[in-house]
């Protein structure tokens, strides 16, 4: 009878938990085009002549009162130098297309610290910044030493991230499978950078934004790994994907980082798309 009585709470605990969770609407913001990419730095063991036009998007989740945004792209103009963008519309502008101001963003969390999706964070100037423990603790420290790996990792950023903490609008996540808001969890175990994270939106459906930890949809078609640091990560990568369509219920509530065809597959209006 305990455990009968035990089970019975547990359900209704969980149901309760399922009512009060918020609804909340995603859209993918799409602010730059990235043509002609190499699909083998996206996806391991792609043919390594296959290009494919790619995109750099962050997305907007809306509801209980909060404008969050998962990533905030980038404008820092050596990047421009680096790298072939086109069509940019600079993020803080790229989000008022879906009707938010740059000061209405209540919070930013960033998925990692490379400077396509953490550079922009200064344009948000009363956004809390939420970024895992791990991520912040390595990216400014030990990566800048020696013996430390720093690719992709704008040093302006990272000093705008101890600058963001210094004046108390930064939250380290804890760790793997933490509530940062109501209905709306961070996992880590793809190791794209040091730790990277990805988002779980509980909801009817629930959806995982993926960002980098999935670059294109191919790799969970193909079951191919994403560009990690090393080839040890590859097979965590693999692993991580599945908990993703475990999460998410469906391969195909997984939103990839760079992919063009989210903005085919969900209701589109110029650069945005409304994935729920």
């Amino acid at each position: 009878m305990k455990s009968l009585a035990f089970t019975l709470l547990l359900t209704l605990a969980a149901a309760t938990a399922a009512v009060q969770a918020p609804e909340y609407s995603i859209q993918a913001i799409r602010f730059a085009n990235s043509p002609g990419d190499s699909v083998a730095d996206m996806v391991v063991g792609a043919p390594k002549h296959e290009k494919i036009d790619s995109i750099y998007a962050f997305w907007l989740i809306r509801g209980a009162g909060r404008n969050i945004l998962f990533d905030t792209g980038f404008h820092r103009g050596r990047w421009f130098e680096e790298w072939t963008i086109k069509d940019y519309l600079r993020p803080d502008e790229a989000v008022r297309l879906a009707g938010v101001n740059p000061d209405e963003v209540t919070d930013v969390v960033i998925s990692h610290a490379h400077w396509d999706h953490m550079g922009g964070i200064d344009l948000f100037p009363k956004a809390t910044v939420w970024i895992q423990q791990e991520e912040f603790r390595y990216y400014t420290g030990e990566a800048w030493q020696p013996d430390g790996d720093h690719g992709g990792i704008d040093p302006d950023d990272v000093r705008e991230l101890v600058r963001i903490n210094t004046e108390g609008r930064l939250r380290l996540v804890g760790g793997d499978d933490q509530e940062i808001f109501p209905g709306i969890r961070a996992y880590t175990g793809a190791r794209h950078t040091y730790a990277s994270q990805y988002l779980r939106v509980e909801g009817n459906p629930a959806f995982v934004l993926a960002s980098d930890n999935v670059y294109l949809y191919r790799n969970l078609t193909a079951h191919s790994a994403s560009a990690t640091f090393s080839e040890a990560d590859h097979a965590a990568n693999v692993a991580a994907q599945g908990r993703m369509i475990e999460l998410a219920g469906s391969p195909d509530r997984i939103v990839p980082g760079h992919d063009a065809l989210q903005f085919q597959r969900f209701p589109t209006d110029g650069r945005i798309a409304r994935i729920r």
